[in-house]
C-alpha cells in the first residue's frame, strides 16, 4: 500500500500529511453526496425559469444517474490502470467545468447535457476517491477511522444537500445549486496533487476493454433508465419496458464478453470473493431504501404537514446528523464487536426505526417522527461505514478502484430501485383512496412504503447473516 507523502520528515508531518488528504478526500466525498440530492428542490425554480414541463425537468436528476451509474464500472477500473489521483483530479476538473457551464446555460438542452458530463465526472471521482481511501493509509486503525469519516460525510453531504438546495433557490436562483460546486473544485483539485500520492497505476503497455467498456456502459444506463422511467411515470411498455429489456441484453452481453476477454474491464473472479458479492448485493437493498426513505421524508414534510422547502429539508436533517455522528464511532464498535456483527444490527435497528416510522400518521406529532429517523441513523451509520470495510477488507491493492466502482454501481441502482418501487407503492396505496389525494390518505400510503422497507430489511439481516462472514483482515 501507499503512504501519503509530503515534504518534511519526522511523525508529526506524517501524521498532518495524512489528516490533510483524508479531510481533502471527505470534502469531495461531501460534494458528490451534495450534488445527489441539491438539484431535486430546484426543479419547480428551473421549470418555471426555461418553460418546461415537471417531466422534462425531471430529466435533470435522470440523466445525472443514469451517467453516473453506467460509467461506473468503468471509472473504477480507470483508477486502477491509470492511476486513482490522476482519474479524481480529471473527474474533478470536468465536474467543475460542468457545473459552470451548466449554472449559466440559457437552454434546456445544454443544461441536460452538463448535468450528463456531471454524472460522468462523479463515476470518475467516485470509485477513485473510495480507493484512495483503502490504499493510502497503510495504517489499518486509521484505514478504519478514515472509513467513519467517510462515512459521515457521505450522510451529512445527503442532508445538507436538501437543505442547501432550499435555501440556495429561494434566496438566489436554482442556478447557485450548480454554481455552488465551482468553489469545491477550485480547493480540492489542486490540494490533490499536493496531499495524494499516485497509485494504481499498471505499466505500459495496458491492455483496454473496449467492448467491455460499452456494454457495461449501456447495459448500466439501460438499466438506471428504466428504473427511473418506471418510478417518474409507472409502468409503459415502452418507456420502461424497453430500456429493461435492453438493459438485461446487454448486460448478459456484457457477462460473456467478460468471461472471454483477456484484460476484462471487470475480472469475474472479483465477484469469486465472498464479500464482494454478498456485501454489494446487501448494499443493493439498504441504500436503496435510505434513498427512497428521504424522499419519502420529504413528502411526509412537504404535502402531509405541508412545511415549505426549507423547513422540509431542515425537518430531515435529524437523520443525517445522527447517521453522521455514529459513523465516526463505527471503527470502534466493529473493533469490538467485529465488522460483521455491527453491519447485521445495523441493517436491524435501520429496520426498527422503519416501523417507527411507518405506524406514524398524519397526526402524530413531530417528535415521534425525530424518534423514528434517530433510531435508522443509529442503524444505517454503522452499516455504511462496514459495508464500505467488508467490502474491501479482501480485495488486493490492484483491484481497489473496481471494488469501489463496484459499491457505487450497487449504491446507484439499489436507489433508483427503492425510489421507484417504494415511492410507487405509497402513491399507487394513496390513489385507491380517491381521487383527491387528502394528507391522511398520502400519510397512509408512506406508512405502507416504510413498513415494507422494514420487512424487506429484516429478509437482508438474515442474508447477511447466512452469506457475510467474519473477516481476519478485520479482526
Amino acid at each position: 500500500m501507499t503512504e501519503v507523502e509530503i515534504s518534511g520528515t519526522g511523525k508529526g508531518t506524517r501524521t498532518r500529511s495524512r489528516n490533510g488528504a483524508l479531510a481533502l478526500l471527505c470534502i469531495a466525498q461531501l460534494m458528490l453526496m451534495i450534488d445527489f440530492s441539491v438539484v431535486n428542490l430546484a426543479l419547480p425554480d428551473i421549470e418555471s425559469s426555461l418553460t418546461i414541463t415537471t417531466n422534462a425537468s425531471l430529466w435533470t436528476v435522470t440523466v445525472y444517474a443514469v451517467a453516473f451509474g453506467g460509467l461506473l464500472p468503468l471509472g473504477g477500473r480507470l483508477a486502477d490502470l491509470v492511476g486513482r489521483r490522476r482519474m479524481f483530479v480529471l473527474g474533478l476538473t470536468v465536474f467543475g467545468v460542468a457545473s459552470l457551464i451548466g449554472g449559466v446555460a440559457q437552454g434546456f438542452p445544454l443544461l441536460l447535457v452538463m448535468r450528463a458530463a456531471q454524472g460522468a465526472a462523479a463515476a470518475l471521482i467516485a470509485p477513485a476517491l473510495l480507493s484512495l481511501i483503502t490504499t493510502s493509509f497503510p495504517d489499518p486503525v486509521f484505514r478504519q477511522r478514515a472509513l467513519g469519516w467517510f462515512g459521515s460525510a457521505t450522510a451529512s453531504g445527503f442532508s445538507i444537500g436538501v437543505i442547501l438546495g432550499g435555501l440556495l433557490t429561494e434566496l438566489v436562483s436554482w442556478r447557485a445549486v450548480l454554481l455552488i460546486n465551482i468553489p469545491f473544485v477550485a480547493i480540492v483539485a489542486p490540494l490533490a496533487l499536493v496531499l495524494l500520492t499516485e497509485s494504481g497505476v499498471v505499466p505500459k503497455p495496458r491492455r483496454y476493454d473496449i467492448p467491455g467498456a460499452v456494454l457495461a456502459t449501456l447495459g448500466s444506463g439501460a438499466l438506471l433508465l428504466g428504473i427511473s422511467e418506471a418510478g417518474a411515470i409507472g409502468w409503459d411498455p415502452v418507456k420502461t419496458g424497453l430500456p429493461l429489456i435492453l438493459g438485461a441484453v446487454l448486460s448478459t452481453c456484457f457477462i460473456l464478453v467478460e468471461r472471454r476477454s483477456v484484460a476484462p474491464l471487470v475480472p469475474l473472479r472479483i465477484f469469486r470473493i465472498r464479500s464482494v458479492s454478498a456485501v454489494n448485493t446487501v448494499v443493493l437493498f439498504v441504500t436503496g431504501i435510505m434513498g427512497a426513505l428521504t424522499l419519502l421524508l420529504s413528502l411526509l414534510f412537504q404535502n402531509v404537514r405541508l412545511n415549505g422547502p426549507i423547513d422540509a429539508g431542515v425537518s430531515v436533517l435529524p437523520l443525517g446528523i445522527v447517521t453522521a455522528v455514529v459513523s465516526q464511532f463505527t471503527p470502534r464498535l466493529a473493533a469490538a464487536f467485529t465488522a460483521r456483527r455491527v453491519l447485521i444490527t445495523g441493517i436491524a435497528v435501520f429496520a426498527v426505526g422503519l416501523v417507527i416510522l411507518g405506524t406514524a400518521d398524519a397526526n402524530s406529532g413531530y417528535g415521534y417522527v425525530v424518534v423514528g429517523m434517530v433510531i435508522c441513523g443509529l442503524g444505517f451509520g454503522p452499516f455504511f461505514v462496514t459495508a464500505a470495510m467488508t467490502a474491501t477488507a479482501d480485495v488486493p491493492d490492484a483491484d481497489q478502484g473496481l471494488a469501489g466502482g463496484l459499491i457505487n454501481t450497487a449504491t446507484q441502482i439499489g436507489t433508483a430501485l427503492g425510489i421507484a418501487f417504494l415511492v410507487s407503492l405509497a402513491d399507487h396505496h394513496t390513489v385507491k383512496q380517491g381521487a383527491h389525494a387528502t394528507p391522511g390518505s398520502i400519510a397512509d400510503g408512506i406508512s405502507l412504503a416504510m413498513l415494507t422497507a422494514a420487512a424487506v430489511l429484516a429478509a437482508v439481516a438474515v442474508f447477511a447473516l447466512a452469506t457475510i462472514k467474519r473477516h481476519k483482515a478485520l479482526r
